[in-house]
């Protein structure tokens, strides 16, 4: 990833500079690092079928050129180290816990794996495409035309994104069930609740992950939404004045459209004039829209985090770092 870092550095900026992306350079670049992380999952896949294993490694005590400038600097050598403690507050430079020695283990496989999985899947969806006319309208600045077409070049590459995303959720769920049923207490990469030797303040909580891309639940529609609902009170105060009762945007015949502006379908400003929220999501979800299946819990979770950090119970910083570490 690091490599892949370089050198998207370098097509970016020939990009800005030419006007076009070099795809081929691209293509090779991106496809260069799905095989190198091919062969890390190869090695973690061997060391998962060893119970027991472990490897203590200090990172922050690398020495690696990470922004490529030729040396070794001070940004190189703390891109790695621990600089807060769990109140936020600095550490300092010579304080020991800059730079902590993990003890990997087999849960930390499992989080790798998922990690891993997450990559590909990311990469397999930059291999589907043609990015040519990023670069094109990238380098024109103001003057980007009306429309811009992203080719999808390899299908077979989507196919792929799916299969990599369930590998990455089942990993996750593995290494939360191996960190969970851990009993020692020794320089934790990830810990679980009961832990408390480790640098990060990041422990897991007990209620085991879901595989949500097997369960069998929806993303509930808006509230207040099938034909003919008028309970405007679940709209938020802001957002009457600018949308219909049912929460979807209210159709103004006079309004003159945006520049590029294309009309909806008649079927939908039919829908939308009728407030029927149900009758709009089946006509563009189609087969996907499913009424009568148990509504997922993922849009409460994601509206009381929103929540929290309207009410600064929570920074977003600390709330997404422990979203990627997690995976």
């Amino acid at each position: 990833m690091h490599q892949l870092y370089l050198d998207g550095r370098t097509i970016l900026i020939g990009g800005l500079e030419s006007g076009a992306v070099n795809q081929k350079y691209l293509a090779s670049t991106l496809a260069d690092a799905e095989s190198e992380l091919a062969a890390v999952e190869e090695d973690l896949a061997v060391a998962a079928r060893r119970s027991g294993v472990t490897l203590e490694l200090c990172l922050a005590c690398w020495e690696i050129d990470w922004n490529g400038n030729g040396r070794v600097d001070d940004r190189d050598r703390v891109l790695l180290q621990i600089e807060q403690d769990e109140r936020g507050d600095p550490i300092p430079e010579d304080d020991p816990r800059r730079k902590p020695t993990f003890r990997f283990d087999d849960g930390d496989v499992a989080w790798a794996r998922a990690f891993v999985a997450f990559q590909r899947a990311a990469l397999d969806v930059l291999l589907a495409y043609d990015w040519t006319q990023i670069g094109f309208a990238a380098a024109r600045g103001r003057d980007v035309p009306d429309e811009i077409v992203i080719k999808l070049v390899r299908p077979e590459r989507i196919e792929q994104v799916k299969k990599r995303i369930l590998e990455g959720l089942s990993w996750s769920d593995a290494s939360r069930r191996a960190y969970l049923a851990e009993t020692d207490d020794d320089r934790e990469w990830v810990p679980n609740p009961r832990q408390r030797n480790h640098p990060m303040p990041l422990p897991h909580g007990r209620r085991p992950l879901r595989d949500v891309g097997r369960r069998r639940e929806r993303c509930p529609a808006p509230r207040g939404g099938g034909r003919g609902a008028t309970d405007r009170r679940r709209l938020h105060p802001r957002r009457r004045a600018h949308e219909g009762e049912a929460g979807l945007p209210r159709h103004r015949p006079h309004a003159r459209p945006p520049q590029g502006h294309r009309p909806r379908p008649p079927e939908l400003e039919r829908l939308d004039g009728d407030r029927d929220v149900e009758g709009a999501l089946k006509s563009v979800l189609g087969q996907y829209y499913v009424p009568t299946m148990k509504p997922s819990q993922l849009t409460r979770r994601l509206l009381r985090m929103k929540g929290e950090v309207d009410k600064h119970e929570g920074e977003l910083e600390r709330k997404l770092r422990y979203l990627f570490w997690i995976n």
